[in-house]
């Protein structure tokens, strides 16, 4: 980010421009205070990088000490005017307020309502009268203690919220509970009180235990970005998620889905338009819930793609929104146990920057550990996905479930019914007639992720598990081999129930413990008996992974970091062959 030095109204300013200039529209801005001698700070950083990325400029100028002070409050116009009106910069701007910066951006915006399209804030200072205090203040007003006093309710911002409630302008903040330099209940929680009693919109986070500092979370929070960008933009876009992977439909191209909302309801004669990267606009056909939207864009295989969204009426840009990092490839589920999720040796990373994880609520590239999976350690994900992603050259999405040393009988639905326990009770409990039976929730993440992608939102799932029915020391725990056969085939016949349609599983040959108890024939056989009846689709047999496959010097039963490697290529082994002929 480069930041432009200026002059204006003889005070020192800024303007970071942004990377991006989509369209032919104003810029977007966000009007950062205070702007002081180093601030903005380092501590900014994250989130005017994001800005940037979406196409918003961040501006500021230097108004001193002023406490929303009428002099400031000048200077601040002197600028909107040199934004707008010589710079081509929106006519609303976003007002950033960080701690004594509240003051003086919501001051400004009170008076000049029309001019502002949000307001957020850190920790803003709302109330003269909570910080500096009045007498403080007062010289920055060219008043004394007693004139301010008297007059605070044509100066004091948190008394002068009317006209921006009438204007629809929305405000957020993010506050400690524990801030005693600024405290929260008079300033941001005694602003929420009041705009909403108006009739605003405000949303306001409160981190439990944090105080008036530099907590990461204050500068890089998302919610704060989402709001930035919903209104500097016009549109916020709720999917595709950042390096989100759709599922293809076929060799060739795949359907994404776009949703989001617009800051105002779409008028007649509005209409949506996208494009990947660079190629071009393409009229969707949204559905339309207020001001919420639905719509779909047939896309080609591969990635990343640049998407773009805007609304249009009558050949105006009304609003707009981007997503950097959007694919069109192949999805797996992976779940079992520990040799599944994140318990090997030596952490791996993607090589080609293709493949990703999603862990429910944002997508991102899949260096281990695996987001969603147990364990902090490696996974055989990172080389499976860019062995995947470099043959068929399509990015490669994971949804990462595998829990450590969990039996089958822990991922059946709940209520179901088994005569001896697991080696790990956790998830089971005894019944009154003796019986055990399953919590079930195992069975509703796994199925609760897979139905978060949509139908047919991935390809298959990869089922890694074995070892903790096998060859346990309580042998009243270890698992019949007709038994592991018949829960497992249960488990996948009601997943697909669960999520309405029949997902692929691939059944990998796994009950291997440590060298002397390298199989179960009982286990294997089982696994083996899913393929022939056609229930499932042959995985990998890792219980031939032995000796420098193994941690520890081989006397593990998880894999070392050649191990592996070794593992995803097995798993590309049996995978590969088979996507060649869907």
């Amino acid at each position: 980010m480069e930041k432009t030095q200026l002059i204006v109204a003889g005070r020192p300013a800024f303007v970071i421009l942004p990377e991006n200039k989509a369209s032919a529209r104003p810029t977007p801005w966000v009007w950062y205070a205070p702007t002081l001698p180093g601030l903005p700070g380092p501590e900014e950083r994250w989130m005017f990088e994001r800005f940037t990325k979406a196409g918003i400029a961040i501006a500021g100028i230097d108004v001193g000490e002023s406490y929303g002070s009428p002099d400031g409050r000048a200077l601040f116009t002197a600028l909107y005017t040199e934004l707008t009106q010589k710079r081509g910069f929106a006519s609303k701007a976003i007002l950033l307020g960080r701690s004594r910066g509240g003051l003086m951006t919501l001051s400004w915006a009170a008076e000049n309502p029309e001019k502002v399209a949000g307001f957020a804030g850190i920790y803003p200072v709302c109330d003269i009268t909570s910080y500096p205090g009045v007498a403080k203040a007062s010289g920055a007003y060219r008043m004394t203690e007693a004139e301010l006093a008297a007059r605070l309710k044509e100066h004091n911002p948190i008394d002068r919220l009317a006209l921006l409630a009438k204007a629809h302008v929305p405000l957020f903040a993010i506050q400690g509970d524990s801030d005693t330099v600024v405290p929260l209940e008079k300033n941001a929680g005694e602003v929420k009180r009041r705009y909403e009693a108006l009739g605003g919109a405000m949303q306001l986070i409160v981190p439990q235990g944090q105080g008036h500092n530099m907590w990461p979370g204050f500068f890089q929070c998302q919610e704060l970005v989402d709001f930035v960008l919903a209104q500097a933009t016009g549109m916020t876009l709720t999917a595709p998620l950042e390096y989100q992977v759709t599922q293809r439909s076929s060799r060739t191209k795949g359907k994404l889905v776009i949703t989001g909302t617009l800051t105002e309801a779409p008028g007649k004669g509005t209409t949506l338009e996208a494009r990947l990267s660079e190629g071009g606009w393409q009229k969707l056909k949204p559905k339309f819930e207020g001001t919420a939207f639905t719509a779909t864009l047939d896309a080609p295989a591969g990635g990343w793609y640049r998407l773009d969204v805007r609304a249009t009426r009558a050949g105006a840009v009304l609003s707009e929104a981007a997503v950097e990092h959007v694919g069109v490839g192949e999805v797996f589920v992976v779940a079992g146990q520990s040799n599944s999720a994140n318990h090997g040796e030596e952490k791996q990373r993607t090589k080609t920057g293709n493949v990703v994880t999603f862990d429910g609520k944002r997508w991102q590239l899949a260096n281990d550990p695996q987001p969603g999976a147990s364990g902090g350690g490696g996974s055989f994900l990172p080389p499976f996905g860019d062995a995947i992603a470099t043959r068929f050259k399509v990015p490669v999405g994971f949804i990462a479930c595998g829990i450590g040393a969990s039996s089958v009988r822990e991922w059946l639905p709940q209520g179901s019914t088994f005569p001896n326990p697991p080696t790990i009770e956790s998830r089971v409990q005894k019944r009154a007639d003796g019986l055990w039976e399953c919590k079930g929730e195992a069975f509703a993440m796994l199925t609760s992720r897979m139905k978060a992608l949509g139908p047919r939102g991935f390809r298959a799932v990869l089922w890694h598990q074995g070892e903790s029915d096998a060859n346990q020391r309580d042998s009243t725990r270890t698992l019949a081999g007709n038994l592991y056969h018949d829960y497992l085939a249960k488990l996948i016949r009601d997943s697909r129930r669960a999520i309405g349609w029949d997902a692929p599983w691939f059944v990998a040959q796994v009950s291997y413990h440590v060298p002397g108890d390298e199989s179960s024939p009982e286990i294997r056989a089982a696994q083996a008996t899913l393929w022939k009846e056609r229930l499932a689709l042959q995985g990998p047999d890792s219980d031939a992974l032995k000796s420098e496959w193994r941690d520890t010097g081989g006397k593990g039963v998880h894999f070392s970091g050649p191990g592996l490697r070794e593992h995803a290529a097995r798993w590309v082994e049996k995978v590969a062959p088979w996507l060649e002929k869907r």
